[in-house]
Order: C-alpha cells, then structure tokens, then sequence
C-alpha cells in the first residue's frame, strides 16, 4: 500500500506507513488489520472523551467503508478518572477493540485472541536526514487512522477524516514540552501531501477567541485586516506585539503557543482551524456520564458524516 487517493482531482495522499513515525508499528498494525478482516464481529469500545471519540470515528469510518460487521459502545468518559483507574468492559461476542487514550504510553500494542487494547505507544524517531533519534508517543487517533488507511485505502469516509490525524497530538499533554516529533511529523505530512494547509493566525478566517489567552482579540482583527499588505519584517513585529501580552499571561509551552501563532491547521474549504474545532467542542462537553456518552456519540456520527468538528 503505497498511496490513498484523495477527493480532489488530481491529488495523492500519502501512505502514513510511510511516515518514520510508524516504522517500528507496521508489523502490529498489519496483525491487528488481520485480526479484524479475520472477526465475524467487531465490538468497537472508546470512553466519552474527545480524545476516545476522534480515535473510534477514524476506525468506525474504515469499518463502514468495508461493510464490516461491528459495533460501537461508548463507555464513561476517562479524562478525569486516576490513570490506574481498573475499567472494566463489557462482557460481549466478537472481537474487542478498546481504546484507552488516557493511559501511559506503552511499547506495544496489547493483542490478545479477542481483545486489542489500543493506548498509546512510544517511539523512536528520526526526524530529516539527522541520525539523532527522537522519542515520543503516537497517540490513539494516529493509531487508528494508520489501521483506518489499511482497512480502507479507498474509503470516502476514511479520507473524508484524513486532516484529522493529527487532532490526538495537539490534545495530549506532550505538546506542553518544548517539542513534539510526532505533532511536527504529522502536521508535516499532511501539510504535504495538501490535506491541510497550515496559516499563521492572522489568516485564519474565524479563530475561536479565548484560545491564548491574554491575546488581544481587537488587536488581531485589525492585524488581520492589514496583513495581506505587509512585508515580513512588518508582519514578524506585528506579530512579537500583538503575543506580548498573551506572553505576560500564559502558561502555555513554546511549541503549543509557536503552533497557535504561526502553524494554524486548517481543513481546505473549513474556515474554522483544527485547534479551535478541539477548543470549542472540548468546552462544551457535557460534564455528566450519561449526558457525555450522548453527545460522544453525536461528535462521533457527524465526524464520520463531515470530516471535521
């Protein structure tokens, strides 16, 4: 499998398998592929966090592409629970897929004869033509979109979702470090191969305000207004001036502030970035478990219906 043909005239995606992120997981990924081509049924379990819900509709995508045989069960949301907080699942037919985005990142994926436990896992990677190895950690929607374009290289649904790879990375707690291989790599290789297009801030057509917060919102839409008309050394002070006082205020990392300000990730044709589509659904999620699962599953239909937030 070498590439995935996008909707628009002409394009190519590129494998995610080709990406050095997923060099040492090929192997357990192509297993767990088997396993799932190999199932009578499918019993897809994600917990009612977006994180979990990004994750399930990248498979569920690959699933109804194929015409497999499965089904969704949203459990309690994670994101608050302890880290070695026991769940425990269901008892079902079939072939469990559990995802489990809050846990410790491991070195393996666990697989089992009926169960597969997808968490977080840790690589090695080399990033260019340096021989320096990185360490960081794929996250479950990578994950799942890197099974999703095995399962379903062709599928409508699963490139319909394909910019949303990278949406995992930007939630998880490594981009508060001052460098994430993995954000850097995926955002690279979608921006590639054109399924997103990433813009510096005053580009972006419709920001979600509060999402730096200290940043003078009338100052960036008169920014924005004049931007176009600016040479670079005028765009690059402009810019020092305008995050000044988010500086003085935040206590974001320098990667995740560097990301807000200058590498914006937007879906051609959306005007709403991917940072502020997790931000504004992340801050209307419901806070009880029966109200979480409800709406889990409503994000998770329209993911699979539109592609996007």
């Amino acid at each position: 499998m070498n590439y995935l043909r996008c909707d628009t005239a002409g394009e190519f995606l590129n494998s995610l398998l080709q990406s050095s992120i997923f060099t040492s997981l090929e192997g357990q990924l192509n297993d767990i592929c088997s396993k799932i081509r190999s199932a009578k049924l499918v019993q897809l379990m994600a917990p009612a966090d977006l994180d979990g819900i990004l994750a399930l509709a990248q498979l569920e995508a690959a699933f109804l592409d194929n015409s497999l045989h499965y089904r969704r069960r949203v459990l309690p949301p994670r994101k608050h629970v302890a880290r070695d907080h026991v769940h425990e699942l269901p008892e079902v037919d079939g072939l469990v897929i559990h995802i489990d985005p809050f846990q410790e990142s491991r070195s393996s994926v666990d697989i089992s004869e009926n169960y597969i436990h997808l968490s977080p896992i840790s690589v090695e990677i080399k990033v260019g033509t340096s021989n320096n190895l990185h360490h960081g950690a794929v996250d479950c929607v990578a994950i799942c979109a890197a099974l999703s374009a095995i399962l379903a290289p062709e599928g409508n649904r699963v490139r319909k979702q394909r910019h949303m790879v990278i949406a995992g990375s930007w939630l998880r707690q490594n981009m508060e470090s001052n460098y994430d291989p993995v954000m850097s790599l995926l955002r690279d290789h979608l921006d590639t191969e054109g399924s997103i297009d990433v813009r510096p801030l005053p580009e972006v057509p419709n920001p979600a305000p509060g999402l730096i917060p200290g940043l003078p919102e009338r100052m960036l839409k008169r920014l924005s207004k004049s931007w176009e008309g600016m040479d670079v050394d005028a765009r690059s002070s402009a810019i020092s001036e305008l995050v000044l006082p988010a500086l003085r205020e935040t206590g974001m990392s320098t990667m995740r502030l560097e990301e807000l300000i200058w590498h914006r990730i937007l879906i051609p044709g959306v005007e709403t970035d991917i940072a502020s589509q997790l931000h504004l659904v992340s801050s209307n999620w419901p806070e009880d478990v029966d109200g979480a699962k409800v709406h889990a599953s409503t994000i998770a239909d329209s993911l699979i219906a539109n592609g996007h937030l």
